[in-house]
């Protein structure tokens, strides 16, 4: 019979103070689970902490100061990289860049409003609507102590692959990963904190604060009937993520993977300009937008593998092609909605989810140049994306090792106004370990 056994950690990078800030030169937390003969429990890996906001040094945020982080995102908001390594080779097993742009859409399709206005909140900071979330948190953050109240706590789920997985995590030198270091690379505090008033003339000074961080897990024993071997394999998810541009009506994107067993594919996208302003959410999932802040139409999409038509063997021309002449037509496009939901997770295990008509359209713009609308929003404003999944029965992936991934768009692109798109892509690694030595086979 097994048993289990609860852990905590505490950086070993820590500050003599104990505070972690980007604006301060500590971006970086550093946390090693040592090599045992021991697996990690699937799910069990949290980060736990507290985080103030501040005006500056001395100074909390009021109100009338309008700073604000992303109401779906809540903590979510400072991971900025996410990596895993053995720590006995230093081989990366998974490293997810832009982690809260990925959390942007995996939140919004897995979570309902509900969520956010529960569970959600306690563990993770999260708010179904951007006006809660800045009194409840940004303004809420105590810096001293001895006023009686205390900073934000939270304790949050290290989303990844690996993490997520069905199966335990082998620690072991001898038939496993050989421990763990997990390294959190923290954002930029202008792209975590952002105006409610359009203008950066309070926030210039701000940035956000950890303390009190640790991880948290729970470790498992084997039991007396488990044969450990020399030469073992561990196959796991995996998440990867990809960045480019597009500035142009007819947007054709290649991508070289190098993955073997691809299971899907999803963007997210935002206009380049918004990305680490003060002014701007830089984590919003908007659709494609113009230098007016007008809705870039999507009127066709196409998702290729080494050029050709995969899965999907048609082209999709979507709603908003065939509008009425002087009738906007903000509906969410079925075929899109269904595709990108599927490729964030199998859409027939979403229970519930935040993403909606009222969500996926061009919610919250605004026709200037200030997209005012697009902060004040409800429901935690637009949850826009696109993607695809390759297989859902099977859970064996397409081969994407030596052929590009492809997206081809028709939008109506019609100024000058880079749209960011970040790609996440979902595979199948396996880990093979020795008593000298592990291999990721990608």
């Amino acid at each position: 019979m097994s048993s289990n056994q609860h852990l905590e950690i505490v950086p070993s990078n820590i500050t003599s103070d104990g505070k972690l800030s980007y604006k301060n030169g500590q971006p970086t937390i550093q946390l090693l689970i040592g090599a045992q003969d021991r697996f990690i429990v699937p799910g069990s890996v949290r980060l736990c902490g507290e985080i103030t906001i501040k005006k500056n040094d001395t100074t909390l945020p009021a109100e009338s100061d309008g700073i604000r982080m992303n109401e779906r995102l809540g903590v979510y908001s400072v991971i900025d990289t996410l990596s895993i390594f053995s720590q006995r080779s230093s081989q990366t097993i998974e490293s997810i860049n832009h982690h809260n742009r990925f959390m942007s859409s995996y939140l919004s399709v897995t979570q309902s409003q509900g969520d956010f206005a529960c569970h959600a909140y306690e563990t993770s900071l999260r708010f179904p609507n951007y006006k809660a979330q800045q009194l409840g948190v940004v303004q809420n953050s105590q810096a001293d102590p001895s006023s009686g109240d205390s900073p934000n706590s939270f304790c949050i789920p290290l989303v990844s692959g690996l993490f997520l997985g069905q199966d335990p995590i082998p620690l072991s030198n001898s038939w496993g990963v050989g421990g763990l270091l997990i390294e959190i690379q923290l954002s930029p505090d202008q792209n975590v904190l952002f105006s409610a008033n359009n203008t950066d003339t309070n926030l210039l000074d701000s940035y956000y604060e950890l303390s009190n961080v640790r991880l948290v897990c729970e470790v498992q024993r084997p039991g007396p009937d488990f044969t450990p071997q020399m030469t073992n394999t561990f196959t796991y998810n995996s998440i990867s993520s990809y960045y480019n541009t597009i500035n142009s009506r007819n947007a054709v994107l290649n991508f070289n993977l190098g993955l073997r067993s691809v299971l899907g594919a999803f963007m997210n996208v935002v206009p380049s300009a918004h990305i680490n302003s003060w002014t701007r959410d830089g984590l919003a999932t908007l659709n494609f937008t113009n230098k007016t802040g007008s809705r870039a139409k999507v009127n066709q999409l196409v998702f290729t593998r080494a050029g050709q038509r995969v899965p999907l063997e048609y082209n999709i021309d979507t709603l908003q092609k065939t509008e009425k002449a002087g009738f906007i037509n903000e509906n969410a496009d079925s075929q899109i909605v269904r595709n990108y939901m599927n490729a964030v997770q199998n859409f027939a295990k979403i229970n519930r989810t935040s993403v909606g008509p009222e969500t996926y359209r061009s919610i919250g713009y605004s026709t200037d140049s200030t997209y005012s609308g697009a902060k004040t929003i409800v429901k935690g404003g637009s949850s826009w994306g696109m993607g695809v999944a390759y297989d859902s029965i099977s859970n064996q992936g397409l081969d994407f090792a030596q052929v590009p991934f492809g997206v081809q768009l028709d939008l109506e692109l019609t100024s000058d106004h880079p749209n960011a798109v970040f790609l996440f892509v979902h595979s199948r690694q396996t880990i093979v370990s020795s008593d000298n030595s592990i291999q990721v086979m990608k």
